[in-house]
């Protein structure tokens, strides 16, 4: 049953994806055309399509469901495949000079794929979960060491039977065998007793030749054989295993936004977000915008201001001028009835529409959508050595809008307890990173905006 599953589910999972990419590229035309009319063109194109997309699957691995993974990991693979191959297929299109492709059939397709292929993704994990649940695609394993590493693990497995691994007792010296199934001691243990076995857990805390024996039975049986460490990872919110040729280093401090496919997917958003601001907002805004505020008063358009971004390195951060120039501005914040904010400054403001320039600096690279606030230099030198940890804030690039600024801490910083809770905010943050929750920031933003924030002056 185990290796049918094995053998079959690949191919089941990227029928199921290609039924999906059909019913998907259908819907577009009918989005773009009204009908499900297939000429020439979106014959090619259909072909292309589905030709492609088995190809970028299979070499992702994205019919690997892990048994500990999370739905945000399945999230996240499907957006990178669905990034990867939107870009392909856009390249073909280009080059073949596809000219009479309809730009809104192209824009559904993009849309309808980031978000059903997603969902299709999340659903076929959630129907694996339940598989497992009940028995199906099961592991088999023991565990080495009756000692409390062995015995969290084996309650873990327990309450989360929707991994599908089930222990089925412990080797090693036994004082409560009616609690936990206890098979025998280390000596008892061998190759003839695991013919079924899957998994071989062993804890550090096993003698050493124990854990040898342990390794030399998993080879010669071909059975999976894994180290329940010592190492107390409760403090840490995340980390990597790593070895330097024979010696093996761990890091401690490492951020969900350290890894190269986190990287790829924020980057991937903020080009595509901005994108779309650039175009259907400051495409009008600017000149607009920039016209109102040369008639009120003298000056450029937009204000330029150096600020920390990733690692302190200083950048130019952009807003639209909502004062009249001063030799101020770069060192004392904008309070209330400001004298120097003009009248369609104020409107600015208060709206937040004056931030909008720093999309410019999204798609440059030396900001986020998302991200801790950026503040003035003069700003950071004041609360660095004041405020726990306040270099952690610059561990990665500041962001247009924040967890903090979407939790109301935004504008003037009068205060060590202002200072010290966006601080917090920002750590957090940074540590527990994911895309659904730069969703979920951006949701609370706009929700401040829609809403109004006395504190926008």
């Amino acid at each position: 049953m185990k290796k049918r599953f094995n053998k079959y589910f690949p191919y089941l999972f990227v029928l199921g994806e290609m039924i999906v990419l059909t019913l998907i590229f259908f819907g577009s035309i009918y989005i773009a055309e009204g009908n499900f009319n297939l000429d020439r063109t979106y014959g090619i194109s259909l072909a292309v399509y589905l030709t492609s997309w088995p190809i970028i699957s299979y070499l992702n691995k994205d019919y690997k469901i892990g048994r500990a993974v999370s739905y945000y990991n399945t999230f996240k693979k499907a957006f990178i495949s669905v990034f990867i191959f939107v870009s392909i297929i856009s390249i073909f299109w280009l080059f073949a000079e596809i000219q009479f492709i309809d730009r809104h059939f192209f824009i559904a397709l993009v849309l309808l794929l980031f978000v059903w292929l997603t969902i299709y993704r999340v659903f076929v994990h959630l129907i694996l979960d339940k598989y497992r649940t009940f028995g199906g695609n099961i592991r088999y394993a023991v565990i080495l060491g009756y000692d409390d590493l062995g015995m969290k693990l084996f309650e873990t497995l327990r309450k989360k039977s929707h991994y599908g691994i089930r222990v089925k007792g412990f080797y090693g010296a036994s004082t409560d065998s009616h609690i936990h199934p206890h098979l025998g001691q280390f000596n008892d243990f061998n190759a003839s007793n695991i013919e079924d076995i899957d998994h071989i857990y062993v804890s550090e805390r096993v003698p050493s030749d124990v854990l040898e024996r342990a390794i030399e039975i998993g080879e010669s049986s071909l059975k999976k054989v894994k180290l329940l460490p010592e190492f107390k990872t409760e403090a840490i919110k995340t980390f990597v295993l790593r070895r330097y040729d024979s010696v093996p280093i761990i890091d401690i401090n490492n951020l969900p936004l350290d890894s190269r496919a986190n990287k790829f997917v924020k980057r991937g958003f903020d080009i595509a977000f901005a994108s779309v601001i650039l175009v259907f907002f400051l495409s009008w805004m600017y000149p607009l915008f920039g016209l109102i505020i040369k008639l009120e008063s003298k000056g450029p358009v937009l204000f330029k201001q150096s600020r920390h971004g990733k690692g302190n390195v200083p950048f130019y951060c952009y807003k639209f001028r909502t004062m009249v120039k001063n030799k101020e501005a770069d060192y004392l914040w904008a309070s209330r009835d400001d004298e120097r904010i003009t009248k369609f400054g104020a409107f600015l403001r208060k709206t937040s529409l004056d931030e909008f320039p720093q999309f410019f600096n999204v798609i440059i690279g030396n900001m986020s959508i998302v991200g801790p606030r950026p503040h003035p230099i003069s700003l950071n030198h004041s609360y660095q050595d004041k405020v726990e940890k306040y270099a952690k804030r610059h561990a990665y690039k500041p962001g247009v809008t924040g967890l903090a600024q979407s939790m109301g801490y935004r504008g003037e910083i009068t205060d060590y307890y202002q200072m010290s809770s966006r601080v917090r905010l920002d750590r957090f943050y940074l540590q527990n990173w994911s895309f659904l929750l730069d969703i979920k920031i951006i949701g609370l933003t706009l929700m401040s905006l829609i809403k109004g924030n006395e504190k926008a002056y």
